[in-house]
């Protein structure tokens, strides 16, 4: 019976051992799978967290002042020069266009003196002339003294220059230009007459070459 007891007894220790040392070869399972499991958590969570967006847009200056523009380009006019040249003459400039007393009506003189920017030119018993409406601006002769110059201009940039010797009233008479006393303009020293209207006659200028 003692050795009965006994048996069962170590039978009991050995059974309590192995159960002991099963516990913790199992606690050090648990432990090892547990480590896995937080190990692969963790790794699933960074995986899941989203990525920094690193923004690439390019910034650029803003200049919200205004910037004068340095390429101006300037419009340009052709100058007319009529078919013989352009008059300057003071602060007035017209075009020149021919006028033949011999073969042409005297309204198309009309027509070149009514006209914008022109002005008759003609050759008549050994003179140029030169008349305009005075409502155009060769009303300027009437302020001109003796000595001013005046210049034409051809279209080939060569330019023929006058002096002033005379300012005097005169009549138009149709063929001729006579001043107060009856006596012709043409007979008169000039290389070039210019005349316009004034009160009741003309203003009649004689000049010559410079």
């Amino acid at each position: 019976m003692k050795k009965f007891v006994i048996v069962l007894l170590c039978t009991f220790i050995i059974l309590f051992n192995n159960f002991s040392t099963f516990n913790i070869n199992a606690k050090e399972i648990d432990d090892r799978v547990l480590d896995k499991y937080e190990t692969a958590t963790r790794l699933e969570k960074k995986k899941e967290e989203p990525k920094e967006v690193v923004n690439s847009t390019i910034k650029t200056s803003v200049n919200t002042q205004y910037v004068k523009e340095t390429n101006t380009v300037y419009e340009t006019h052709s100058i007319n020069y009529g078919t013989y040249g352009r008059l300057y003459v003071s602060w007035y400039d017209v075009a020149l266009y021919d006028y033949n007393v011999y073969t042409s009506s005297s309204s198309s003189l009309q027509q070149l003196v009514d006209n914008y920017d022109s002005a008759a030119f003609y050759a008549n018993k050994g003179r140029l002339v030169i008349a305009d409406h005075d409502n155009q601006g060769f009303r300027v002769l009437t302020s001109l003294s003796e000595g001013n110059t005046a210049y034409i201009k051809l279209e080939d940039g060569r330019t023929i220059t006058y002096k002033l010797i005379k300012k005097e009233k005169g009549y138009n008479t149709g063929p001729d230009l006579i001043d107060t006393n009856g006596n012709s303009f043409y007979d008169m020293e000039s290389s070039l007459i210019m005349y316009t209207c004034y009160g009741d006659g003309i203003m009649v200028t004689l000049w010559i070459l410079v």
